[in-house]
């Protein structure tokens, strides 16, 4: 027999002594893990620490997705005002110049868009909602953003101040 195979079978035998009893083994067994007591402590911290660092760099790259998200929305958003702002437009073209960018840009970041643009006389306010993709389980952020502008009017043309610079006493 090679010598390992000895070895083994004789700390085998050993332990297994009944002289010893159930006592003296495990004493024998607390003096062996006592004199290396870092045994296995890595692989314990490695399971206990690997799924904590992953959810962490996972919750990171969710976040990074959300703030893109917030991007797109943002720039649909702009692009829907000044459409709806322009001069003699209407909020349903803002709308859909809107739905037109979250279409182009947005459909993989940015789930389940809602556009609403409201206009008045003096004032467009275009508002988007969302979720973004779920990168970590359970996690279902929500975006939103808010574009107001003002509408362009015409107003007339005002003689006012060209009546004051060309008078003689001037301002």
């Amino acid at each position: 027999m090679p010598p390992a195979t000895l070895s083994r079978d004789h700390r085998a035998a050993r332990h297994a002594s009944p002289a010893r009893g159930t006592a003296g083994r495990l004493r024998t067994r607390w003096r062996r893990a006592a004199a290396c007591p870092d045994a296995g402590g890595a692989t314990a911290e490695l399971a206990i620490a690997m799924p904590l660092l992953l959810l962490i760099v996972m919750v990171v790259i969710q976040a990074g997705v959300w703030m893109h998200a917030t991007h797109i929305a943002q720039a649909a958003a702009t692009r829907a005002a000044s459409t709806a702002a322009a001069y003699q437009s209407s909020a349903g073209a803002g709308q859909g110049a809107g739905r037109d960018t979250l279409a182009a840009i947005g459909s993989g970041v940015l789930k389940n868009p809602q556009v609403s643009v409201t206009r008045t006389a003096t004032e467009v306010r275009v508002h988007i909602t969302g979720t973004t993709e779920t990168l970590v389980p359970g996690i279902h952020w929500r975006v939103s953003t808010v574009v107001a502008r003002p509408v362009e009017r015409w107003t007339g043309f005002s003689r006012e101040f060209e009546i004051s610079e060309a008078s003689p006493a001037g301002n």
